[in-house]
């Protein structure tokens, strides 16, 4: 079956630590020359669609806002498919907005929402998340990363650090939406109108991109740039692929015959 969808991940594939990376742009360019679909997935949970589209642009990454797909947008779909609930929200102002219209309960809610908020994580904020755990609330989250890269700084604590410690407290692992999520892949599919059979997941990041696609059905390619670089555990999935940049992604797909004649 002929390759019909590219689903690539953002940050660590085609930009790093604020810049480009090499090829990016092009490549872009090739696949949508070859009649390939793209979505590009993140799970930034601190920015809306638009805004990302024009930091790449900035960037000189040529991409259209509804092409983006991200975490945050994952979480607020998943809440409103529940009948009749409320939320407590501890997530970026950006993100907040996604769930303006949503019942809000900060004492007793049906799920508490967390995002990156940076510097705002204390420990008396997450004392009050973890009794609203458990005293019955789900927790819900965009992602689970760890870390991310900041500018031409060294790697910063994620969401992830601190929802570990929750699930671990509270005795309950959080529901996730976006990238390793079946929900998340799936939602791009849908979104291009392709099976798994027929798209391609590209990122940068084994937990997530990699492991995320093998669980979903898709094939993957691991880039070396971003997070491609650090070392893996043993039992980390394997891509089927691995390329030094995304710069090299439409000469392999043509080379191994992957695209449509």
């Amino acid at each position: 079956m002929a390759l019909k969808a590219l689903l690539i991940d953002i940050d660590g594939t085609l930009l790093f630590r604020g810049e480009a990376i090499a090829g990016a742009n092009r490549a872009l360019q090739e696949a949508a020359e070859a009649g390939l679909a793209v979505r590009l997935l993140t799970n930034i949970s601190a920015k809306l669609p638009h805004h990302i589209a024009a930091g790449l642009q900035a960037c000189g990454i040529d991409v259209a806002e509804d092409s983006i797909q991200t975490a945050g947008m994952a979480c607020s779909a998943y809440i409103r498919r529940q009948p009749d609930t409320s939320c407590h929200l501890l997530v970026p102002d950006a993100m907040a907005a996604l769930f303006e219209d949503m019942r809000r309960d900060d004492r007793r809610p049906d799920f508490v929402v967390i995002g990156d908020v940076a510097e705002r994580f204390d420990y008396d904020l997450l004392n009050g998340i973890f009794r609203m755990l458990r005293d019955g609330a789900q927790l819900v989250v965009p992602h689970r990363n760890l870390y991310w890269f900041d500018g031409a700084g060294p790697p910063r604590l994620d969401a992830g650090a601190f929802i570990l410690g929750l699930e671990a407290a509270a005795g309950q692992a959080a529901i996730v939406t976006g990238k390793p999520s079946a929900v998340f892949f799936q939602a791009a599919l849908d979104a291009l109108g392709v099976s798994a059979g027929e798209a391609l997941v590209v990122g940068d990041d084994l937990l997530t991109d990699i492991a995320g696609a093998r669980a979903s059905g898709l094939a993957s390619v691991l880039v070396r740039t971003g997070k491609g670089e650090t070392p893996r555990a043993p039992d980390a999935a394997a891509p089927d692929t691995e390329l030094q940049s995304i710069a090299g992604l439409m000469p392999y797909l043509h080379g191994a015959g992957l695209l449509a004649r």
